[in-house]
């Protein structure tokens, strides 16, 4: 879940196919449902209407039995008026007749008393023995053709009549009381006598479906007359184009309402991500501020003894000549040339004294570093004066081969320097007295550089993989954090520190950056 909430979009489309599956299958469902009640309640109503019917058959065969069996039966004219009534008020009874059965059951035949219309009847010689065998006062109902069907009902007593109605089955039911929507069979032990089919317009029913049915049995008096209802389930009725199409659009529009919030929601995570990357980064920053100038302010510790000899040479000098000026001053005739001479080199002394003094300060100063343009060479410059007294102390030797013009930089000046101090300091530790460390700058391929080099041992093969990770040294008092901080102020600068052997022996330290072509007046 948490991988489809990545992809908001892709959630979207498998939310949308989803509805649109569950309103299709509450669709099919629903409408199958209404669909089979809709056909339950016609199958119903038809078989009420055709129960009736069939009821009217059975009493107009009683009154007719009656009306020519009776202890004063009536002539023959009167019950054809009867029969004519009936066949004219009921166009379903398409024959009626009267008959009269003599003989036995191997010479049994048929007398027609009366029959209306009396020509248009069928021959009942093949049910005349079915008809004489049937009990008296019941209807019985057979099959005629395969359009129409008897339905005979024999006089009470010792009377040799019967009535025989032929019943066209397709008038049982009105043109417009038959539903157009089904397949409508009325059937008769298996035969069947009636059939119509459903509207071609209502569609053809899907396969994966089942469709309804309804079937029952017509229970008149001996006339079980079968009706069946099939109804096709078509796919528009089942899942309505109109309704599915607003549907679809509505639950589009709400996935993509979706979408956009789920959007939303990722983006301002992602914001609240940055962020708490951002003031992971900066408190990251501020901890290596603080360890560069931690460890600036340890250096100057180790640096005093040669500062402190850096500044007696100034504060000696202008001691010395300030007596002397004095003593001018206080003569007879003061030689005024000389005490300002003395004073202009007094003037000279005291600057010197405090450009040593200004970068001591800015050396230890805990200023937020600030990325400008700046003079390669003169960071250089800055360096190795803060550490020459303590290399000449050491019996060291300290070149430079500084390139011209100048490689210009984005850096800040301090951390620079901190950086150069430290692989100065670290070079000196290996090299020991009479050893030679060399700076070099130039550019190479786009980039400043600044190599600091020794004539030292070198560094260990199995070292150099691992010289800039934390708490990695070979020194017995060390932490392992000087190099690993160099590498660490070098990539804020996007540049990079590589370290290897040279052919020549000694360690080789190189830093890149991004060089930078000095507008004028714009390098520091």
């Amino acid at each position: 879940m948490t991988h489809l909430l990545a992809k908001p979009r892709l959630l979207g489309a498998i939310l949308w196919l989803a509805a649109l599956a569950v309103f299709a299958f509450a669709s099919v469902y629903t409408a199958r449902q209404r669909l089979a009640d809709e056909l339950e309640v016609t199958g119903r109503t038809l078989h009420r209407l055709i129960s009736q019917r069939v009821a009217q058959h059975d009493a107009h065969l009683t009154s007719l039995i009656a009306l020519s069996s009776g202890s004063e039966p009536a002539p023959p004219g009167a019950a054809r008026q009867v029969m004519e009534s009936i066949t004219r008020f009921y166009p379903r009874i398409v024959w009626i007749a009267l008959v009269a059965l003599e003989g036995s059951s191997a010479t049994l035949s048929a007398q027609t008393v009366v029959a209306v219309p009396d020509r248009g009847g069928i021959d009942l010689a093949p049910r005349l023995g079915e008809i004489a065998a049937q009990p008296r006062g019941r209807s019985f109902i057979y099959p005629a053709d395969d359009k129409h069907y008897l339905l005979a009902k024999r006089a009470p007593g010792n009377s040799p009549l019967a009535v025989v109605l032929l019943i066209d089955p397709a008038q049982l039911l009105e043109p417009e009381e038959r539903p157009t929507f089904a397949h409508l069979k009325l059937s008769l032990h298996g035969q069947t006598l009636f059939a119509q089919s459903a509207d071609p317009t209502s569609g053809d029913g899907v396969p994966w479906l089942t469709a309804p049915h309804f079937e029952k049995v017509i229970d008149g008096d001996g006339q079980q007359l079968l009706l069946q209802l099939d109804r096709a389930l078509p796919l528009a009725a089942l899942i309505p184009p109109r309704q599915f199409l607003g549907f679809a659009l509505i639950a589009a529009l709400f996935c993509v309402a979706l979408v956009f919030a789920l959007r939303q929601r990722a983006a301002v995570a992602h914001s609240q991500q940055q962020a708490r990357a951002a003031e992971a980064r900066l408190a990251i920053k501020e901890r290596e501020t603080r360890l560069a100038h931690a460890s600036r302010v340890n250096s100057m510790g180790e640096l005093a003894s040669g500062i402190a000899h850096e500044l007696t040479q100034p504060l000696t000098a202008l001691l010395s000549r300030s007596q002397a000026a004095l003593r001018l001053a206080q003569a007879d005739q003061p030689n005024l040339p000389l005490i300002s001479d003395t004073l202009s080199l007094n003037v000279r002394e005291a600057k010197r004294a405090g450009e040593m003094l200004r970068r001591m300060r800015d050396y230890a100063s805990n200023k937020t570093p600030q990325r400008i343009l700046h003079n390669l060479n003169t960071i250089v410059t800055e360096a190795v004066a803060l550490t020459h007294a303590d290399l000449e102390r050491r019996g060291v030797t300290l070149v430079l081969q500084l390139d011209e013009p100048a490689p210009h930089a984005l850096v800040d000046a301090i951390e620079t320097e901190q950086v150069l101090h430290n692989l100065i300091r670290n070079a000196a530790d290996t090299n020991g007295e009479n050893g030679v460390i060399t700076i070099a700058t130039g550019t190479q391929a786009g980039e400043a550089r600044i190599v600091v080099s020794d004539n030292g041992p070198g560094i260990a093969p199995d070292l150099l993989p691992r010289l800039f990770t934390p708490f990695v040294t070979t020194k017995s008092d060390g932490m392992g954090l000087g190099l690993s901080l160099c590498a660490t102020l070098v990539e804020r600068v996007d540049g990079r520190i590589e370290a290897d052997n040279q052919a020549s022996g000694g360690a080789r330290f190189t830093i890149s950056l991004p060089l930078i072509e000095p507008q004028s007046g714009a390098a520091q």
